[in-house]
């Protein structure tokens, strides 16, 4: 069971990252001061401060985060415009969300669902040029009595390597280029035993009606 747990809480743990992120990077951009970055929520279990001011921290619930900024009261409300005018100095207001202008504020709350975002497109290209495609190799399970491959001299457990010169990256490759062939024989290229061998198929064309 933990094991099942486990990779989902990292999971989350790094989207919550990525998240939070997204709203510390344009804060620091536009001199908003960040007083606390938290991954979790709850009673810290450890953390650090760094150089600029900033509590980063672990929390004991690992259900979500936040980015506390400079002036804030808690994390969910903003403190109001005049307590913060009255209460900071010139220099310290300049570090205030709330008195940045709108449309940095705005950014700033944008970042956090536009870093999810990229980290989502880059996931998915992640699958889409490794996971989800198909490298099994292009392995002749079974040989038909009497048909082109076995007069051609093609065996079981022959591994395709080439068809007319083209490469065979997958099993999903072989029926594609064998479409693709124009020529009265495909040139098969198999690894047999830890030898390449060159064969020549001559296959059955099937002629329909249209033809």
């Amino acid at each position: 069971m933990l094991n099942s747990i486990l990779p989902f809480i990292v999971l989350i743990l790094v989207v919550v990252f990525i998240h939070e992120f997204g709203h510390y990077y344009f804060a620091k951009k536009y001199g908003v001061k960040v007083t606390d970055f938290s991954i979790g929520f709850g009673k810290e279990l450890f953390g650090w401060n760094d150089k600029l001011g900033t509590r980063w921290k672990i929390c004991w619930i690992p259900l979500g985060g936040y980015v506390k900024f400079f002036g804030d009261r808690n994390v969910f409300s903003q403190s109001d415009q005049e307590e913060i005018i009255n209460k900071y100095s010139e220099e310290e207001r300049k570090k205030l969300f709330i008195l940045k202008p709108l449309y940095q504020r705005s950014l700033i709350v944008a970042a956090g669902p536009m870093a999810n975002f990229i980290l989502a497109v880059v996931i998915f290209l992640f699958i889409y040029m490794f996971v989800g495609k198909d490298f099994t190799p292009a392995v002749i399970n079974e040989v038909q009595k009497d048909s082109p491959a076995e007069v051609a001299g093609l065996m079981k457990n022959d591994v395709i390597l080439e068809i007319d010169g083209n490469e065979v990256k997958s099993i999903l490759d072989v029926s594609k280029l064998i479409t693709m062939s124009t020529s009265d024989f495909i040139d098969f290229k198999v690894s047999r035993y830890d030898q390449d061998l060159l064969l020549k198929v001559k296959p059955n064309i099937v002629e329909t009606e249209d033809n």
